[in-house]
C-alpha cells in the first residue's frame, strides 16, 4: 500500500511540476525590463574579376540594449534600443584599415570617428512587438531591416513549445537605398525547435527566398539576409538567451564570365545583462 502510494504521488508531482509542463511559445514584456545583448559580427568578402582577386573584411563587437518604455493591455510593447558601445575595424580591397572604437576614439578613424559617436549612448530604434516577437510597427529605425531581420531572431507561433515543432515566417524583404530601390522580393524564415532542456529551448532558423532578382548583380546585397544558425531561447523567462546565425554563399558570373562573388558571415549575441 504505501509503495503504491508512493508511485502514485510520484506520477502527480512528475504532470504537475514544471519541469514536465508544456508552456506556450511567448516573450514575457514588462515594462522597465531592460535587456543587454553582446554582439560579435564578422564579415568577409571575396571577389574575383578576370585576373584580379579583392578581399574585404569587417570585425564588429557592439553592445546595445533594449527597454520596455510601454506596455499596452493586449500585450504590445513599445522598446527602445540603445547603442552603448562598439568597435568596428574594416579592412578594404585597397588594404586600407578603418577603425571606430568607442573606448578608444582617439586610436579611431577620423572620418567613421565623426559619423558614428554621435550614435553612441544614443536611442537608435523604437518599435513595437507582440507578445510573440511579431513586429507591430517601427517608430524609428528602418521597418525594411527589422521585418527581415527580427529584432529578437525568432517570432513565435500561437502554440505550446515542443521539441521537434516547425513553422514559418513569410516575409517581403525590401531592397532600400543604396541596394536597391524598393523592389520587394518574396522570403521565409522556417524556425525548428532541436530540443527544450531545462526550460530552455534551441530553435533553428533557415532562410530561403522564394523570389529573387534576374540578373546575378543585382542578388548580391541579398547575400546578407540569408542566414542559417540556432538561438537558445528561455522559455520560463520569455526572453532570447543567444544565437549564432552563419552565411556562407558565392554568386559566379556576376561580372562577366570567370568572376565570382563569395559572402561569408558569423554572428553571435549573448545576453549578458
Amino acid at each position: 500500500m504505501v509503495i503504491r502510494y508512493l508511485l502514485a504521488a510520484a506520477l502527480l508531482l512528475a504532470f504537475t511540476s514544471p519541469t514536465f509542463a508544456q508552456v506556450p511559445w511567448q516573450f514575457q514584456w514588462k515594462k522597465g525590463q531592460t535587456l543587454t545583448y553582446k554582439i560579435k559580427h564578422v564579415t568577409s568578402v571575396v571577389e574575383v574579376v578576370e585576373t584580379t582577386k579583392n578581399t574585404s573584411s569587417s570585425n564588429l563587437d557592439l553592445v546595445n540594449r533594449w527597454q520596455v518604455v510601454d506596455l499596452d493591455d493586449k500585450g504590445i510593447a513599445t522598446l527602445s534600443m540603445t547603442l552603448v558601445s562598439m568597435r568596428n575595424e574594416q579592412k578594404r580591397a585597397s588594404g586600407d584599415t578603418l577603425l571606430f572604437d568607442s573606448q578608444n576614439l582617439e586610436k579611431s578613424t577620423p572620418e567613421l570617428r565623426d559619423q558614428m559617436n554621435k550614435f553612441i549612448g544614443q536611442t537608435v530604434a523604437v518599435i513595437r512587438l507582440d507578445g510573440y516577437g511579431r513586429l507591430i510597427d517601427v517608430k524609428q529605425g528602418s521597418a525594411a531591416t527589422f521585418e527581415a531581420e527580427p529584432p529578437f531572431v525568432v517570432v513565435f507561433p500561437n502554440a505550446k513549445a515542443a521539441a521537434g515543432q516547425a513553422w514559418r515566417r513569410p516575409y517581403n524583404l525590401v531592397l532600400d537605398p543604396p541596394y536597391g530601390t524598393g523592389e520587394k522580393f518574396e522570403a521565409e524564415q522556417r524556425y525548428e525547435c532541436k530540443k527544450i532542456e531545462t526550460g530552455k529551448a534551441t530553435v533553428s532558423v533557415g532562410t530561403t527566398f522564394k523570389t529573387m532578382p534576374d540578373n546575378a548583380r543585382d542578388r548580391l546585397p541579398m547575400l546578407q539576409k540569408e542566414v542559417q544558425g540556432n538561438a537558445v531561447f528561455d522559455l520560463t523567462a520569455g526572453r532570447l538567451i543567444s544565437a549564432r546565425l552563419n552565411i556562407d554563399k558565392t554568386i559566379d558570373e556576376h561580372r562577366g564570365k570567370g568572376s565570382s562573388y563569395q559572402f561569408k558571415s558569423q554572428y553571435s549575441r549573448d545576453l549578458v545583462d
